[in-house]
C-alpha cells in the first residue's frame, strides 16, 4: 500500500476526513489455493489446541535462555526500543492549579455499610429501647427522689466554722483511754443522763467535777443540744451570784427591744455595749442601766420564758443590777440570745461579733480557736455590797463539730477562770454522747 502522508502537529486534533467508498471490483481477489488452505485448518479451537507445537521451544530451554542472558543484552535491547520523536505531538498536560486540591486517587463509589442484623445484637437493641422508654425515665426519677429523701432524713452531725460559718462533719472520738468515774456530790440529770452515764464520757466528767469539788467550791451546769433537744444538768437549780455573766442578756434586751424598733440610738448604745461585752466594764454596764432602765430587761425575760426564780416578781428581781439566778435561768437566757444573733440584721450581727471577740473566756481557751464559741464570762473574788459573792461563771454557745449546743456553768470559786477549763473540756466530750 502507498505510504501515509506525514501528519502535521495539529493533524491529530483536526476533524477526520470521510473515506471514499470503494467498489467491490477494486477489492483484491483471494487466491484459490490460499482459500483452500484456510479451509483445511481446524474448524474448532479444540482441534487447534490439540495440534502439537513443533516450532515452539520447550519451557525449560526458554527459561534457561532468559536466565543466561547477560545484562548487556538487556541494555542493547533497551536501546533498540523506539525513541520518542521530539516533533511528535504529546498529550496535552493539564496545568496544575494550586487553588484546586488534587486527588491522588480517582473518586470511587461509596460502599454502603450494612447495619448489623437485629438478631445478632438483640440484647443491645432491647436495652436501648428500654433506656428511651418513658417508663424508665419515671422509674429513674422515682429512685433519685427516694434517695434524696432518705439522705435528707438522716441526721448528720455538723458544726459551724468560726470563719465561714459553714457546717462541717467530724467523726466520733475513738481509741481513747478509759477513765474511771469517781463519786460526786450530786447525780447527773437530764434526758441524756443515762446515755452519758454508760460511756467513757461519764468518767471524764465526774473526774473534772470531783477535782473542782475537792477545793470546797460548788459547781453547777446545764447543757442543751440545739439539734436533738437533749439536756444534761448537774445541780442546776442552785441559786448564786452571776457576776458579769448577766451583762450579755441585758445587752441583748437593749439591742432586740430598743435598737430593732428604733427606740434607741445605735451611736449611743454601740460604745457602751462594746465596753460591756469585750472588756466587761462595770461603768459601761451601769450607764446602760441608768439610760434604758430595767423594764426592758423584764419584758425581754418574759419573752424568753425565763421566770424570776427565787424572787416573787420581776419587779423585785430587777431592782438589782446583778440578780441572783440559777443555772437553768442562765441557760434559758442564752437560748434566747442564740435566736437573736441568728437574725440577718445589722444590730444582731454586731452583737454576735461582740460575743465572738470577748477578751476573757475559759470556754474558748479550753476548746481552742478551731471551734467557734460565743459567750460572756463573769468573776468576783469576795463578798461585797449588794449581796455580791465570790463566783466564776460563764455561759454561751458552742458550735461543736457534732452539733451546736448552749451551756452554762456557775461556780462559787473566787475568780478562778482557769479552773473552768477542765469542766468545759469534759462537757464537750459528754456532748458526743448526748446526741
Amino acid at each position: 500500500s502507498a505510504a501515509r502522508p506525514a501528519q502535521t502537529p495539529h493533524a491529530r486534533h483536526a476533524h477526520p476526513r470521510p473515506r471514499p467508498i470503494r467498489s467491490l471490483n477494486s477489492l483484491p481477489q483471494i487466491d484459490v489455493e490460499l482459500s483452500a488452505d484456510i479451509r483445511q485448518r481446524p474448524a474448532t479451537r479444540q482441534q487447534s489446541e490439540g495440534r502439537p507445537q513443533t516450532h515452539a521451544l520447550p519451557q525449560s530451554e526458554t527459561r534457561h535462555r532468559v536466565q543466561s542472558r547477560p545484562r548487556s543484552d538487556v541494555r542493547s535491547l533497551a536501546n533498540t526500543l523506539p525513541q520518542v520523536d521530539a516533533h511528535t505531538p504529546s498529550k496535552p498536560v493539564e496545568p496544575n492549579i494550586p487553588d484546586r486540591p488534587q486527588r491522588r486517587n480517582p473518586p470511587t463509589a461509596r460502599i454502603a455499610r450494612r447495619k448489623p442484623h437485629r438478631r445478632h445484637n438483640e440484647r443491645f437493641y432491647s436495652l436501648r429501647s428500654l433506656l428511651h422508654s418513658p417508663l424508665f425515665a419515671y422509674a429513674a426519677a422515682a429512685v433519685v427522689l427516694a434517695v434524696l429523701l432518705f439522705v435528707l432524713t438522716i441526721p448528720t452531725p455538723h458544726y459551724a466554722d468560726s470563719e465561714s460559718g459553714h457546717a462541717q462533719a467530724k467523726p466520733y472520738p475513738t481509741n481513747e483511754e478509759p477513765v474511771n468515774p469517781r463519786p460526786i456530790a450530786h447525780s447527773l440529770q437530764g434526758t441524756s443522763a443515762v446515755a452519758v452515764g454508760a460511756t467513757n464520757a461519764y468518767g471524764v466528767l465526774t473526774q473534772a467535777i470531783g477535782e473542782f469539788e475537792d477545793t470546797g467550791d460548788l459547781i453547777s451546769f446545764a447543757m442543751l443540744d440545739l439539734t436533738t433537744g437533749n439536756t444534761l444538768t448537774y445541780d442546776s437549780g442552785r441559786v448564786q451570784y452571776p457576776a458579769s455573766s448577766i451583762k450579755a442578756p441585758y445587752t441583748c434586751a437593749v439591742y432586740e427591744l430598743l435598737l430593732e424598733t428604733g427606740k434607741a440610738d445605735f451611736d449611743l448604745v454601740r460604745p457602751l455595749a462594746e465596753e460591756t461585752i469585750l472588756e466587761s466594764s462595770d461603768e459601761a454596764y451601769g450607764e446602760l442601766h441608768d439610760r434604758y432602765g430595767m423594764d426592758v430587761f423584764g419584758r425581754w425575760l418574759q419573752d424568753a420564758g425565763v421566770g424570776p426564780g427565787e424572787y416573787s416578781s420581776y419587779g423585785e428581781m430587777l431592782i438589782w443590777h446583778y440578780p441572783h439566778i440559777n443555772t437553768d435561768q442562765l441557760l434559758g437566757m442564752w437560748l434566747y440570745i442564740y435566736d437573736y444573733v441568728q437574725r440577718d440584721t445589722p444590730y444582731a450581727q454586731h452583737l454576735s461579733d461582740l460575743l465572738n471577740r470577748r477578751h476573757v473566756s475559759a470556754m474558748r481557751d479550753a476548746l481552742g480557736t478551731e471551734v467557734r464559741t460565743q459567750s460572756k464570762m463573769g468573776w468576783f473574788e469576795y463578798f461585797g455590797d449588794y449581796f455580791s459573792e465570790p463566783a466564776t461563771v460563764e455561759a454561751g454557745i458552742v458550735y461543736a463539730p457534732e452539733g451546736t449546743y448552749v451551756v452554762a456553768v456557775m461556780t462559787t470559786a473566787p475568780a478562778q477562770i482557769s479552773e473552768l477549763q477542765p469542766i468545759f473540756t469534759a462537757l464537750a466530750r459528754a456532748h458526743y454522747d448526748m446526741i
